[in-house]
């Protein structure tokens, strides 16, 4: 027998004959499993379906092409200029660039993730909640992250449309990656990267909330999707600046979110970052020299 609580308490017992047979273990293997496997599925889909044009960012530019001579029977000629922009206009361009941006989010995401994802799970199954309930709690951190990638458009095309000269893009590159490494330092990652250390808390701060059907896990996976935000966003920044879609930035910043948010001593590391970044990024500004890609 599963002794019920009242819809405003909460409650992390699991039941000790879990529905279906299914041992506690099983469904953390199960649970997170999942997400580690749709991670590796977006990363095999990021892989094999390239983009030129988002794979560069403002420090990762080629150097601009010489202008060619010409003759009266030549017109100017027009390289491509290898930005996100020549996937043919921003109307073309959003919607392509949201569903790689989610594409890429589950990718990094997923695995620093998993932890809350599997306590907000077990906290499912004690009340006997739909697996829907976990659903919507994935949805709502997912879609923050849309709406972060969204502004993350905005940004890029504003960049590649205005900024012509590599230098200056260099540096305003370098600038970026002071603004992170600075952000890095700051008590509001600490508050952030506290929070998604300790998945618990956010379970037992929202127990009430979580009582309002499928609205309640919505609005909790929002929350969870804003302190990650608020702890990623300067990393995913460095991703802009670096280039959004090249695989090999985003894999060593994936690991830098996996190593802030899983694996013991992640303040240090976050802190380490950023000392690095505001070297990194003074020397660019100071030089206008880019990163190689």
């Amino acid at each position: 027998m599963v002794q019920r609580e009242p819809a405003g308490e909460l409650s992390l017992h699991v039941p000790e004959a879990p529905p279906r047979g299914r041992s506690p273990r099983r469904d953390a293997v199960v649970v997170v499993g999942a997400m580690v496997l749709l991670a590796a599925a977006a990363w095999v889909y990021l892989v094999w379906m390239p983009v030129d044009g988002m794979a560069r960012g403002i420090l990762t530019r080629d150097p601009a092409p010489m202008p060619m001579p010409m003759d009266d029977s030549m017109s100017m000629p027009m390289p491509s200029s290898g930005t996100l922009m020549d996937v043919n206009g921003w109307a073309t361009a959003l919607p392509f660039f949201t569903f790689m941006w989610v594409v890429m989010m589950v990718a990094m995401m997923f695995p620093a993730a998993s932890p809350v994802v599997l306590i907000f799970d077990r906290w499912r199954k004690s009340r006997e909640r739909s697996v829907a309930t976990t659903l919507a709690f994935v949805a709502g951190y997912l879609l923050v992250w849309s709406v972060a990638g969204v502004l993350a458009f905005a940004a890029i095309t504003v960049l590649d449309t205005q900024v012509a000269d590599t230098v200056t893009a260099a540096r305003i590159g370098g600038v970026v990656l002071v603004v992170a490494g600075v952000y890095q330092l700051t008590p509001l990652k600490r508050v952030c990267l506290s929070q998604c250390r300790s998945p618990l808390s956010l379970i037992m701060k929202h127990g009430q909330l979580l009582g309002r059907g499928l609205r309640g896990p919505l609005e909790v996976g929002l929350r969870h999707g804003a302190y990650c935000l608020g702890c990623c966003w300067a990393l995913m920044a460095v991703l802009v600046a670096l280039g959004v879609m090249h695989v090999g930035w985003m894999a060593a910043v994936a690991t830098l979110i996996l190593a802030e948010k899983v694996l013991p001593r992640g303040r240090v590391t976050a802190s380490v970052v950023g000392v690095v970044l505001i070297a990194a990024g003074g020397f660019v500004v100071a030089t206008g020299v880019g990163v190689m890609a």
